[in-house]
């Protein structure tokens, strides 16, 4: 069946609907990460591998300076014991020519030999005499007592003679961890062993120039033999004496041994329990002393935070002006789109009369000109299209007008029945808030509910007196006949419904399938309504028409018996609301376009 043509609202909503089926992502965002990956992806890639390239060369070089740094004071610490053993065996050289034949050694050498760095000076002969001691207000500790005699011992057990000295140590002393290490050197007389020189110097001086020599946030260490912290310099709050100890690079020096150096990287736990990144390296002395250099790498690469900050404020700055391009970029693309799409919305819902400006883009003024063109060539056809359509729709309705009236011809009693018929359906359809399209179709298939009794013998259908049983059977072929011939339409498949079924009963029992209730198709039950209705109200050869009041009784006696209580009570609605007042003064006339138009009554 043709359609009518839908209205412009229709086609804006299926528009819309068209767009909503997928997500859409504005022009101006497409643009601005266009525009910002352009700009700013170099930008972040090139200062990805400048920052690695710096972090690496800021790790290695501040590894390869501290290596430097911890040589220069092993070194250092090298040159005072090397020149404080020569003093040392110089000393016991004098004190060995001086030593009386009772075997004491004079006091005012002993003496002499205190001064800005020795706190302490002992003779201690080995004919097992008396030590002699002299020191400068220092009480002398335990540790490094016993040191003193071990290394006597061991000076004794190597024979004491030549060159060889015995150095102990580093020591702190003291609340003030004064640096120190002892010294012991043979006393001898020409051969002869007299005993041993003991000598406890400090070389606090000497590690205060290591310590000014490398400035904070570098941390200095002084490591014994065993790896245990004698002194230290710029520590954290959170390093205790032991802490050191089990730092990766001091683990390597302990492995080492003596005149080795090395550098490490390795997490180090705070008082927090949070780890921080520190760099470290180490260089012994001949002593197997050493020095270990510490510094957090955050400080160590502060220049890298600093570079990378200015990178970001960059980073920022060149992303502002591609936000700014953006801007610009989309106010002379995106709106001129954004125009034209709404023009599209209208020129989908039908409204040709509107035009794209122009722009001063000179792409987008060439699609604001085609739009225009396309916009009055569719324009045209639309109402070539439109007005075939309404001449085509004419022809067909005035065509089964025309049939439905030739049926009608046949019968005297019953013309103008179908035309009645199809008034009042559409009437009872409006009040039951059919839809526009379920009107079209009850429209046509109550016009030609009756069309099967065009293969009804003139005999039977023209019969002024009561059928028999056989003609009865015959006559009630006619839905079926109606709606194979209609059938082979495809086009008028919805609306055979109404015409085969309008015969059968709400509570079963009609023809030609005895169906009931809600079984039979409701655009059916409408045209049993109406068919009803003017049956009622027209003369007929077995029967005086019925006054309006008295055939609206009868309808609503058959409520639920034969015809459906949804549909009478429609029917009782438009006609108390007068709708059939004027539909029972304009019998013969066919329902108008506007009449199909008006709005439903739910």
């Amino acid at each position: 069946m043709l359609n009518f043509p839908r209205e412009r609202r229709d086609h804006r909503d299926e528009f819309d609907a068209a767009l909503d089926r997928k997500p859409r992502v504005p022009l101006f965002l497409v643009l601005l990460a266009v525009v910002l990956a352009v700009s700013l992806a170099p930008l972040f890639s090139f200062s990805v591998y400048s920052v690695s390239q710096m972090r690496a060369s800021l790790v290695a070089g501040q590894q390869e300076r501290q290596l430097q740094q911890a040589a220069a004071a092993a070194e250092r610490l090298d040159a005072f014991l090397e020149q404080t053993g020569r003093e040392a065996l110089k000393l016991g050289h004098v004190l060995g020519a001086r030593v009386g034949d009772d075997g004491g050694a004079p006091s005012a050498v002993l003496a002499g030999i205190l001064d800005g760095s020795v706190a302490l000076a002992r003779f201690r002969p080995v004919a097992g005499g008396p030590a002699q001691t002299v020191a400068r207000s220092f009480v002398l500790p335990l540790e490094i007592e016993q040191a003193l005699a071990r290394d006597a011992e061991l000076l004794a057990r190597n024979g004491g003679r030549g060159e060889e000295i015995v150095l102990g140590g580093p020591f702190a002393i003291g609340p003030e961890g004064l640096l120190a290490v002892t010294i012991s050197a043979p006393v001898s007389q020409g051969a002869e062993r007299l005993g041993v020189l003991q000598e406890v110097a400090s070389f606090q001086s000497v590690w205060n120039q290591v310590e000014a020599a490398i400035p904070p946030p570098t941390r200095v260490y002084l490591l014994g033999p065993s790896g245990s912290v004698v002194a230290r310099a710029g520590r954290a709050a959170s390093d205790g004496v032991g802490a050191t100890g089990r730092r990766e690079a001091v683990q390597a020096f302990l492995g080492a041994g003596s005149r080795s150096r090395g550098s490490r990287a390795y997490d180090v736990i705070g008082e927090r329990g949070v780890a921080r990144r520190c760099l470290g390296s180490f260089a012994s002395t001949e002593r197997g002393w050493g020095v270990f250099l510490e510094v957090d790498e955050s400080l160590a690469l502060a220049p890298v935070r600093r570079m990378t900050q200015g990178l970001m404020m960059g980073g920022a700055f060149a992303a502002l002006l591609a936000i700014g391009a953006a801007l610009l970029l989309g106010s002379m693309i995106s709106r001129p789109m954004a125009r034209l799409a709404a023009i599209s919305k209208r020129l989908a819902a039908g409204d040709f009369s509107v035009s794209a400006p122009g722009s001063r883009v000179r792409e987008l003024d060439e699609v604001a000109a085609v739009y225009n063109t396309m916009s009055r060539r569719l324009g045209d056809l639309v109402e070539k299209f439109r007005a075939a359509a309404r001449d085509a729709n004419d022809l067909f309705l005035g065509t089964i007008r025309a049939l439905a009236e030739a049926i009608d011809e046949k019968d005297p009693y019953t013309k103008g029945h179908s035309i009645r018929v199809n008034r009042f359906a559409v009437i009872i359809g409006r009040y039951l808030g059919l839809s526009r399209e379920d009107l079209k179709a009850l429209h046509v298939s109550s016009l030609l509910h009756d069309v099967g009794k065009i293969g009804i013998d003139d005999a039977i259908l023209k019969k002024p007196a009561a059928l028999t049983p056989d003609e009865f059977d015959i006559m009630k072929t006619h839905p079926e006949r109606g709606a194979k011939i209609m059938g082979r339409i495809p086009q008028m498949k919805n609306t055979v419904p109404g015409m085969r079924f309008h015969h059968e009963r709400w509570s079963g029992g009609g023809y030609p399938l005895g169906l009931k209730g809600e079984e039979i198709p409701l655009q059916a039950r409408i045209v049993a309504v109406a068919d009803t209705f003017d049956a009622m109200t027209t003369d007929r050869p077995y029967q005086r028409a019925l006054p309006i009041a008295d055939a609206v009784a009868r309808i609503n006696d058959m409520k639920g018996v034969h015809l459906d209580p949804q549909v009478v009570e429609a029917f009782n609605r438009a006609f108390e609301a007068g709708e059939f007042d004027g539909s029972l003064q304009s019998r013969g006339t066919p329902v108008t376009e506007e009449e199909m138009s008006a709005p439903a009554v739910p």
